[in-house]
């Protein structure tokens, strides 16, 4: 699960900026607390499963997705995707002078049913500057153990991550590599556990939307999991009657009525081809959404409501908010202009994320938990009154149009 994770100096965000899914105790009225929070072991944490995030076009919504999808990236590929020297793609927040030339910053503390982990590191182009992995159990009072700490190529390593201090000891860590990384190549129980963990983190994207689409083709060659597809395609009302897989090419399947309204038989159609690219993107999402409900896994999208139906949006929102479709503690966290989920009663307030660059072009990351509101209080009005900020300031478009001089 997912407790907390925090950047800074990555792209837009110069400051440390962090996104919590720890409940507050905070006492809402509309939203069933006992169906949203959930408790991690014994140690008294309590857990949300879902957030979401609201903020004006280019106030780095996308960029906090994206800060997600490095982390995760360079963890899992820096031991072996990436060559002695080579450099990596990272931007450090380039509109100030000082920032410009400093590491980016990751941090991400999660768990799963044992222990606790935090684990971070701050990196440029060229080279890893710290990193450092800290554990502890699932209980109260449990204290955190230092696994390691790096600073460049100086390593101060506890016994428990054996593999670990024998790669260090062997000098085996490259300069632009994480020792995490490595150690998972080499089989380190906790980094191989770690690795696991995020591999269960699906990040959606603009930028890998083919590769959710190869993984929901895929998952057709599953009967039972096909089964499951179609039914979930069924239940958003999108008119489809089967969905299948030809000469390894995605075909839908609707029903075609005589003038007199009754089924005369079936068609085909070539799904990219002919279905809208809403209908594509529920296909696309139903594989990341029932694996995650199924299994407790976490599921981050950019963008949740574009080309979606807000019904359909609330619809599988209210999956993962609840204990009877989500038993196993799934978490869901995404990024949306859809200001009716504010209006749902869906949401607690420390669920709910904004995003705003003051005048120096930074990103700042708040929640509306920071704000004191009635319970009966309408969020979605006052967000769009500009209450809680996170709006864009919309300038006088009608003077581009007033071609009379006055």
């Amino acid at each position: 699960m997912i407790i907390q994770f925090t950047i800074g100096n990555f792209l837009s965000f110069k400051e440390q900026s962090t996104l919590s899914l720890v409940a507050s105790a905070l006492k809402e009225i509309q939203v069933p607390a006992e169906d949203i929070i959930f408790n991690v072991g014994t140690s008294g944490l309590s857990l949300m499963k879902s957030a979401v995030v609201y903020g004006a076009n280019a106030s780095g919504k996308s960029n906090f997705i994206k800060a997600l999808e490095f982390f995760k990236w360079y963890v899992i590929n820096s031991s072996k995707d990436i060559q002695a020297g080579e450099r990596v793609n990272i931007e450090s927040f380039r509109l100030n002078s000082l920032t410009a030339s400093e590491p980016s910053y990751f941090e991400a503390i999660f768990c799963d049913e044992e222990n606790q982990y935090r684990y971070g590191f701050e990196a440029d182009n060229s080279l890893v500057h710290s990193e450092w992995l800290y554990q502890k159990a699932n209980k109260k009072r449990a204290k955190e153990i230092e696994l390691f700490y790096r600073e460049k190529d100086n390593f101060d390593i506890h016994t428990k991550f054996v593999v670990g201090k024998e790669l260090a000891g062997k000098r085996m860590v490259r300069a632009n590599a994480l020792l995490l990384s490595v150690a998972a190549q080499f089989n380190d129980p906790t980094a191989v556990e770690i690795m696991k963990w995020l591999n269960d983190t699906t990040i959606i994207s603009g930028s890998n939307d083919e590769k959710i689409w190869n993984t929901a083709t895929i998952q057709l060659d599953d009967i039972k999991m096909k089964q499951r597809i179609v039914e979930f395609s069924r239940y958003a009302d999108l008119g489809i009657e089967n969905i299948e897989k030809i000469d390894n090419a995605i075909v839908s399947t609707h029903t075609q009525y005589d003038e007199e309204g009754h089924e005369v038989k079936t068609i085909t159609f070539p799904f990219r081809k002919n279905e809208s690219e809403g209908t594509i993107k529920y296909f696309s999402l139903a594989y990341p959404i029932i694996d995650a409900l199924d299994n407790g896994k976490r599921l981050i999208i950019d963008e949740f409501d574009s080309k979606m139906h807000p019904l359909l949006t609330c619809r599988i929102i209210a999956l993962f908010n609840s204990k009877e479709t989500n038993p196993q503690n799934a978490q869901l966290i995404f990024t949306t202009h859809d200001t009716n989920l504010l209006s749902a009663n869906i949401f607690r307030r420390d669920q709910v994320w904004f995003t705003q660059k003051d005048r120096y072009g930074a990103t700042e990351l708040y929640s509306l938990a920071e704000y004191k509101v009635r319970n009966d209080a309408s969020f979605e009005k006052d967000y769009l009154s500009g209450k809680y900020g996170a709006i864009p300031i919309v300038g006088d478009l009608t003077r581009l149009f007033n071609t009379q001089e006055n």
